[in-house]
C-alpha cells in the first residue's frame, strides 16, 4: 500500500500553471512543505528539524491551493508516493520522489488565512437572498444554531 499523511507548512506561496496533457488543459500546483520530525535526530541543543517534501496537486485542488494558500499556512495533504526517474545532461539517471496528493485540507484558522480571499459567487449573498418561508417559521438560516454555547478548548481546530 502506498500512502503518504502529512501536516506541515508552506515553504513558499503556491502557484498554478496549467500543463497540456491528451486529456487537455489540466491544472498543476507544485509546492514544498516543511513537516517537524517528532524527535530530535542527535541535536542536543534542542533546535528543531524539518523535512521539506514536494508536493504536487492537479485540477481543482491545485487551483484551489494557488488561490487561497501563502507561505507558512498549514496544510495537511493525503496522498502517495512517486519516484521518477530521467536521464540528465550528463548522461546520468536522476531521481525525483514526491507526494502526489489525493486531498488537501487547510489548517489554518478564519482569521489566519490570506486577505487576498475573495469568494466571487458567496459574496453577493444577504438574508434575503432566502426564501420567506423560513420567516413563516420564525426559524432564519442565518441564525440557526445561534445559542449554541460551545467552550473553543472543545474545538480541536480552535
Amino acid at each position: 500500500m502506498n500512502k503518504v499523511c502529512l501536516v506541515g507548512r508552506l515553504t513558499k506561496d503556491p502557484t498554478c500553471e496549467y500543463v497540456n496533457t491528451s486529456n487537455g488543459s489540466v491544472a498543476r500546483s507544485r509546492f514544498t512543505i516543511a513537516v517537524d520530525r517528532s524527535f530530535a535526530s542527535g541535536n542536543q541543543d534542542g533546535n528543531r528539524t524539518a523535512d521539506f517534501i514536494s508536493v504536487v496537486a492537479w485540477r481543482k485542488q491545485a487551483e484551489n491551493i494557488a488561490k487561497f494558500q501563502k507561505k507558512g499556512n498549514q496544510i495537511a495533504v493525503d496522498g502517495r508516493l512517486q519516484v521518477d526517474s530521467y536521464t540528465g545532461k550528463d548522461g546520468n539517471q536522476v531521481w525525483s520522489t514526491y507526494v502526489v496528493a489525493d486531498s488537501i485540507q487547510f489548517l489554518d484558522r478564519k482569521g489566519d488565512a490570506p486577505s487576498n480571499m475573495n469568494f466571487e459567487d458567496s459574496s453577493s449573498v444577504s438574508p434575503s437572498d432566502f426564501s420567506s418561508d423560513s420567516e413563516s417559521t420564525g426559524a432564519s438560516v442565518w441564525d440557526a444554531g445561534s445559542n449554541i454555547e460551545i467552550d473553543p478548548d472543545e474545538l480541536p481546530f480552535y
